[in-house]
């Protein structure tokens, strides 16, 4: 076979691996191949292998021997690194979490070389012998690399269908629980070059690259099991959190309940009083009487019924507890609090409902936090437009906030610690493509708005 034929075809192998690579991961994620990504990613990887292969060689003219400790070494090294490169891709293509995608990346690097070592030992085992090399070639090296991006492709879909990337996310909603699944994913990774250094006489066939994949649906399964199992903790402490929600709504229709018994009590002695007035023919007396139960009623009732008219408005139920709840705190506080939500919020939003909650939230607790202690003020507009839902928390303040200070990451006015609240809400609002937020001071109150696309 002739020089180019043979890097032709290394070249092309390469290629083919590094595609299977990416559909799996952008596939364990849940989205779509982001094509400029991956063809950056398609150059990158083939480079990476180059110069990894380019290395080998030199090291055999110099005299060195390639052993399987080198060559598993090398391989170790070629996967960190294409993962790396993919992670990074992915993360700024989607706007992901860099150890989200890595994670992802580590673990279709795995499965992409398993499902390779399966498809070459499944061809090698039944494939006729040739002597003309070009097609033995062909048959031998281009149909195993072949079928692996078709695996890929179909263990993505599966992925896809299956809603994989909904558990696989359950285990990002803590550091800890991040690290620990990375470190797994990449564990599984190293297994086959680690099994090499450890038992170098064995031969590769259908049995050794069977057990590998025997141990991709196992790692997959406990994977999804533990996410499985982390998701429902999730979902019981949001329960529980939704209940201390309605109990707090509760409250506030029993105190609402309570205010209009007070009104009613109070009105029937000062319309009393206009009985006589109108008696006497006291038109100026009833005129201020008017006046006078008008700004009563404003004061008793009128903000009470504005909130639960805007809480009315809001379709989707948790967003609807979290601000009956934040609302029921500022009273406790003695904060004023206003909410405005004149039309109806939709129950379905871009946004996943557990990300705008606690983004909400974040925006929320630092507007209680900041108001003065005295006169605090705290206002909540929603409001749901046809291009998506605009929200914003103003409060009042005593100390002119730093806006630019405000922007670095860990900064925080509440002791040393407590500054990443601002940095989970930018970390949440840089996950959706079209999210946009803005921070300003305004008539002597902070703002801070999230423009969430429809």
């Amino acid at each position: 076979m002739s020089l180019a034929f043979r890097l032709g075809t290394v070249a092309f192998t390469m290629g083919l691996m590094a595609l299977a690579l990416y559909i799996l991961a952008a596939g364990i994620l849940g989205r779509k191949i982001h094509w400029k990504s991956l063809g950056i990613f398609f150059l990158c990887a083939e480079a990476v292998q180059w110069i990894t292969l380019g290395i080998s060689i030199a090291m055999s003219f110099m005299g060195f021997n390639e052993d399987v400790v080198t060559s598993s070494v090398f391989d170790l090294v070629c996967y960190t690194i294409t993962a790396v490169i993919s992670a990074c891709l992915l993360a700024r293509a989607h706007r992901l979490p860099m150890l989200y995608t890595m994670s992802a990346s580590v673990l279709g690097t795995f499965i992409a070389n398993t499902a390779n070592s399966l498809m070459v030992q499944v061809v090698e085992e039944y494939a006729p012998l040739f002597d003309r090399q070009h097609f033995l070639a062909f048959v031998r090296l281009y149909i195993p690399y072949i079928l692996t991006v078709v695996v890929a492709w179909l263990a993505a879909l599966i992925m896809r269908k299956s809603e994989f990337q909904r558990y696989f996310s359950a285990m990002f909603r803590g550091k800890g629980r991040g690290w620990m699944t990375l470190l797994v994913c990449y564990a599984l990774m190293c297994t086959m070059p680690v099994l090499q250094l450890i038992a170098p006489d064995i031969t590769p066939d259908v049995g050794y690259a069977t057990f590998f994949s025997a141990l991709i649906v196992v790692g997959l399964f406990l994977l999804q099991f533990a996410a499985m199992y982390t998701a429902g903790q999730d979902k019981i402490r949001a329960q529980e959190e939704t209940i201390l929600q309605q109990q707090a709504h509760m409250a506030l229709l029993e105190e609402l309940q309570q205010e209009i018994r007070a009104f009613r009590h109070d009105f029937t002695n000062l319309f009393s009083g206009l009985t006589l007035q109108a008696q006497e023919g006291d038109l100026a007396g009833i005129q201020d009487f008017m006046r006078r139960t008008s700004s009563y009623f404003d004061e008793k009732l009128g903000s009470e019924i504005a909130q639960m008219d805007g809480l009315n408005n809001i379709e989707l139920y948790p967003l609807r507890s979290l601000l009956a709840a934040k609302l029921a705190k500022m009273r406790q506080m003695r904060v004023k609090g206003v909410l405005e939500a004149l039309e109806p919020v939709r129950r379905e939003q871009s946004m996943d409902t557990d990300d705008l909650l606690r983004a909400l939230g974040i925006l929320l607790d630092n507007a209680i936090e900041a108001v003065p202690a005295q006169n605090g003020q705290v206002r909540v507009v929603l409001l749901q437009e046809e291009k998506g839902l605009y929200l914003a928390v103003a409060n009042n303040y005593e100390k002119t906030p730093d806006l630019p200070a405000l922007a670095r990451k860990g900064y925080t006015t509440k002791g040393s610690g407590r500054g990443t609240g601002l940095s989970s809400y930018r970390r949440i609002v840089a996950r959706y493509r079209g999210c946009a937020s803005r921070t300003y001071l305004k008539d002597g109150m902070f703002v801070q708005e999230l423009h969430i696309p429809a």
